[in-house]
């Protein structure tokens, strides 16, 4: 059952990831070319691409998260006696879902503004409410891996996840 949810977990990072990334790229690049040929520019095409950046920023760091490849300081806590790099990664985990509520608690009613007013991106008629769920849906996810790696650090499993993780982006 943790393994189902991991993978659908997984797929959902991996798949949002893919579609920002896609279209960001192509944006920027057709938007490039725009530019350069004809000297004109669509007023929504940076808007989009921030918004691709901005969903594809927070998914990325939900996957680093769990593949434990996000910001740390592990090169010391490799160091530490299993216990102590335990307790230290722990309240790393308590510490994040602390500034994960506070995050996802305020973007949200960013959003519900968004949806009150029927605000709309620049240039577009898509719904700004669309762009600025990122956040708070970003940062669930990443709650959720958090949860996962706090799971792995109770049950000691974390010393294998590590070393495959390493072993795997070598």
């Amino acid at each position: 059952m943790r393994e189902q949810f991991n993978k659908v977990v997984t797929a959902v990072e991996n798949g949002v990831m893919l579609v920002s990334y896609i279209t960001l790229i192509v944006l920027v690049g057709v938007e490039a070319l725009r530019r350069m040929i004809t000297t004109e520019q669509a007023a929504w095409g940076p808007e989009i691409s921030l918004y691709a950046f901005v969903w594809l920023t927070w998914f990325a760091m939900s996957s680093n998260i769990h593949t434990g490849l996000h910001l740390s300081f592990d090169e010391y806590r490799d160091r530490f006696p299993w216990p102590l790099r335990a307790l230290l990664e722990s309240l790393d985990c308590l510490l994040w879902l602390v500034l994960g509520a506070i995050i996802i608690t305020a973007s949200a009613g960013i959003v519900q503004n968004n949806i009150r007013f029927e605000q709309v991106v620049f240039g577009t008629d898509i719904p700004l409410w669309v762009a600025t769920v990122a956040v708070p849906i970003g940062w669930a996810f990443s709650m959720i891996r958090v949860l996962q790696r706090f799971w792995i650090i109770c049950n000691g499993e974390r010393k294998k996840i590590v070393h495959q993780v390493r072993d795997h982006s070598a």
